[in-house]
C-alpha cells in the first residue's frame, strides 16, 4: 500500500493536512486494547500515525517505575522525535482501546520532510511543542512534595475555575509520579482548607491565588 490508499485518514492528521498526496510505502495495523505499540517491525523503524484509538505514554524510570507522561489520540504521531538522532528511550506506548495505526518507514518520512518545506516547518514546530511539554512535565516530576505536584497540576489545567479529569485519579497519580493514596490525601487536605471542591471527575477551585499561595505553606 501507499499513502494514497489512506489519504482520507491521513488528511485528519494536523501535521499532514493540505500537503497533497505522496506515493510513500506504508501499511496499516490494528493494535488491540492493552497491547504495547512498537516503532520497529521486521528490523525497520517506523513512524506511527494514529487514525483511531487512544494510547497512554509511559516513561520508565531508573527504578523501573512507570510514569504516565502523556496521551496520544486520533491524529497524533509517535516515533518522530528521534528521526535524526539514533537513541533508545525507555518509553512504553500502551493502547487504552483498539488502535488503528498507519506506519511509514522513518527513512521515507525523512524524505517527505526534505521534499516539502512546509512539512519540515510543521515538524520542527511539533518538536518544539514536545520539548516544551516535556520540560513542564520534568519540572513537576522533579518536585519533592506531593502537595506541590498536585497544586501545580491543578493550576496548569484549570479552565473557568474548574479542572475536568479526562482519566481516573489513579491514572492522574501515575502521571504525577505519586501514589494513588498520596493523591487522595493531598486532595482531601485541599478540600479541608476549602481551596477545592471535588465532584466526580470535576475539581472546582475556589481561588487560584490562594491555591498558589498554599504551595509556600507546606
Amino acid at each position: 500500500m501507499t499513502t494514497l490508499d489512506y489519504l482520507d485518514k491521513l488528511n485528519k492528521v494536523t501535521l499532514l493536512q493540505g500537503l497533497g498526496a505522496y506515493e510513500v510505502p506504508c501499511f496499516k495495523k490494528t493494535i488491540k486494547k492493552n497491547c504495547i505499540a512498537n516503532e520497529v517491525y521486521s528490523g525497520r523503524e517506523y513512524v506511527g500515525i494514529i487514525v483511531s484509538g487512544i494510547m497512554d505514554v509511559y516513561s520508565v524510570l531508573a527504578d523501573a517505575t512507570e510514569v504516565r507522561m502523556s496521551q496520544l489520540k486520533e491524529g497524533d504521531i509517535y516515533g518522530i522525535c528521534n528521526l535524526f538522532y539514533d537513541y533508545e528511550r525507555e518509553t512504553i506506548l500502551k493502547c487504552k482501546n483498539d488502535c488503528e495505526i498507519i506506519f511509514i518507514a522513518k527513512e521515507d518520512f525523512k524524505e517527505l520532510l526534505f521534499e516539502n518545506q512546509e512539512l519540515m516547518k510543521r515538524y520542527l514546530s511539533l518538536c518544539n511543542e514536545k520539548i516544551a511539554f516535556l520540560l513542564r512535565r520534568t519540572e513537576i516530576l522533579a518536585m519533592q512534595s506531593c502537595k506541590t505536584k498536585v497544586i501545580i497540576y491543578l493550576l496548569s489545567s484549570v479552565s473557568d475555575g474548574k479542572v475536568v479529569l479526562k482519566d481516573s485519579k489513579e491514572t492522574l497519580a501515575k502521571s504525577l509520579g505519586i501514589s494513588r493514596a498520596a493523591l487522595f490525601r493531598e486532595l482531601s487536605d485541599l478540600k479541608k482548607k476549602q481551596l477545592i471542591k471535588v465532584s466526580g471527575h470535576t475539581i472546582s477551585i475556589s481561588s487560584t491565588e490562594k491555591l498558589e499561595e498554599s504551595i509556600y505553606y507546606q
